[in-house]
């Protein structure tokens, strides 16, 4: 079984390349060869091909064996460089074997050329198994290297027996605020708190031995005296025959404190809930108390949670409110939408009703859905509310007779248009109503009817009550009515803007109004309403100096001059009661 061998033979003579070829076939070789006998044949040789062993001839008309041997070198290729020569001086030979030939033989005894070739061959791989080690040792190094340096965390490494550090990255260098040289005449102590000193070097040594994974919250002290936190992950080598630890500290202070801010938040937040004024309970699905606040408590007059737990719900709300409970319950429970917020009323310990405002909303506890409740005792609110509504109800039912007495002193005193605020009140809470406003303003736009002309109690009554034509100085005396109104209300702190309703009623759209000639939206909307409705009725009703003109009349002034004199939503309103809705006054 044959071997093949890629051998490059640099050989001027083709008789002496055969001999040695036929004695690496006798030696069991197959051999792939080429013949070169100058540099440039060599160099496109090396350039082409990759050869196991290099046979050189020392000297040849236009090449040498050092020449051949330089331009190996020149490439970095260990291949095994043995000359092959017919004549070569002990000195030569010696000179060459420095230069880097590794072996040389005579052609004389060529018997030795396979033993030669095969010793040249192992020692080469020889050489090449060393070299890749080598290479692999440097690289891994060098990753080591790049590891420690370049490592997020801190690394320390430490001798076992002494506590004295050996090794310090740089990442532990900023950590602690040394320079690695100082750290390297440091020990364990020297970084760490006294007090906590001696369980922290049992952690280490525990972590050494392979008995502790990590070591959390470990703490260290700065070169300016401040503590950071770090977890510490060391275990147990042997560097250059000392027993070391290395560890690894990954800074946790930012982390630490957050943690902290959060518990302490967590703790105000429970303390705000526990302390709150409000009642504050935590219910499950099932509707079980899983929590409950002092507030809540002292509401119901319970001791504990527990008695609260104990007592059934039914036993704590009045009968009405546990039917309005349970109405709500089943609604929940078929999927419907139920108020968030509700009133219910609660029975005491003692038996005593109190009136609660409930807010009920949806949340998470100890990681499951459950719903937070929370009480506001409303009770004395509800007392104070009721007795407000009945004083209001008392000043507003004297409010109502004060304006009575003053509508009915000015048709005392102009008798021909009796009723006439009456009406035109009513006609202008209807045109209220059909604009949309609110019942307080409706309200508010009534009561002001009521008492719109209360400025003529400072006109003359036989002006008032005058059949025939008014004179310009009696039309102007007439036209003052506004102004006296709002005189005579302007004191009186009413909850709507009678006065200056009363000042406007008789402005126009246009500015054709008086007393000032205010325009479109600078009227008030009651004012404005209170103009149709004052038209509308004066046209509808007999006055001293003409008979009755008619409802029909007074629609057809109300809508020729919409837009113009009177606002156009208000007419339409008007229009819509009248012909649609069968407005009628009363008489």
């Amino acid at each position: 079984m044959t071997t093949l061998l890629r051998v490059l033979l640099v050989e001027d003579s083709e008789d002496d390349a055969q001999l040695i070829l036929h004695q690496l076939r006798r030696g069991c070789y197959d051999p792939r060869w080429e013949r070169v006998a100058t540099p440039e044949a060599m160099t496109d040789s090396l350039n082409r091909e990759q050869w196991d062993v290099i046979l050189c001839d020392y000297q040849m008309p236009r090449f040498s064996a050092p020449a051949a041997l330089k331009l190996v070198r020149e490439r970095e290729i260990d291949i095994p460089f043995i000359i092959v020569s017919g004549k070569i001086g002990e000195d030569t030979a010696v000179a060459m074997m420095k230069a880097g030939t590794h072996d040389y033989l005579m052609k004389d005894k060529l018997a030795k050329l396979v033993v030669a070739i095969e010793r040249e061959m192992r020692e080469a791989r020889i050489r090449q198994e060393r070299k890749r080690a080598d290479v692999a040792l440097r690289e891994s190094e060098a990753r080591y290297r790049a590891l420690f340096e370049h490592s997020a965390d801190g690394i320390l490494i430490a001798d076992l027996e002494t506590k004295a550090f050996k090794y310090a990255n740089p990442a532990i260098c900023r950590m602690l605020g040394y320079t690695e040289e100082e750290l390297r005449t440091m020990d364990m102590a020297a970084i760490h708190p006294k007090e906590n000193l001696q369980w922290i070097v049992a952690d280490f040594e525990a972590q050494a031995r392979g008995d502790k994974k990590v070591s959390p919250d470990i703490p260290c002290l700065r070169k300016d005296g401040t503590i950071i936190y770090a977890d510490v992950n060391a275990s147990g080598i042997t560097i250059g025959g000392w027993k070391c630890s290395v560890g690894f500290f990954r800074d946790i202070t930012e982390r630490k404190r957050a943690e902290e801010a959060r518990r302490q938040a967590e703790a105000n937040f429970r303390r705000s809930i526990d302390e709150s004024p409000l009642g504050i309970r935590v219910v499950s699905a099932k509707g079980e108390t899983l929590y409950a606040n002092q507030a809540i408590l002292d509401i119901y007059g319970y001791k504990d949670i527990e008695e609260m737990r104990s007592t059934p719900l039914k036993n704590r709300y009045t009968p009405e409110s546990y039917a309005e409970y349970q109405s709500r319950k089943k609604k929940r429970m078929n999927g419907e939408v139920c108020s968030s917020e509700y009133e219910i009323n609660i029975l005491r310990k003692t038996g005593e009703i109190r009136r609660l405002r409930v807010i009920r909303k949806d949340i998470s506890w100890n990681g499951q859905k459950h719903f937070q409740t929370i009480y506001q005792d409303i009770t004395e609110q509800k007392k104070a509310e009721e007795n407000l509504r009945e004083t209001l109800g008392g000043l507003r039912e004297a409010l109502g007779g004060i304006i009575q007495v003053l509508s009915s002193t000015t048709e005392k005193r102009d008798p021909y248009t009796a009723g006439h605020q009456r009406r035109v009140a009513d006609l202008a809470r209807a045109i209220g109503r059909e604009m949309g406003l609110d019942t307080e303003r409706v309200e508010g736009l009534r009561l002001t009817g009521t008492i719109h002309d209360i400025g003529k109690i400072a006109i003359p009554a036989e002006i008032l009550s005058k059949p025939g034509s008014l004179t310009e100085t009696e039309l102007k005396l007439i036209q003052t009515h506004p102004e006296v109104g709002h005189d005579i209300l302007g004191d009186i702190n009413f909850s709507w803007p009678v006065a200056e309703i009363v000042l406007q009623h008789h402005e126009r759209m246009n500015g054709s109004g008086y007393p000032a000639g205010l325009k479109g939206d600078d009227i008030l909307l009651e004012a404005r309403i209170l103009c149709v409705s004052d038209v509308v009725e004066a046209m509808a009703s007999h006055r001293p100096y003409r008979p009755a003109l008619g409802i029909e009349a007074a629609i057809e002034e109300i809508e020729r001059n919409k837009g113009v004199l009177y606002d156009p939503e208000v007419v339409a309103a008007c229009l819509k009661l009248f012909r649609e809705k069968d407005f009628k006054f009363k008489s």
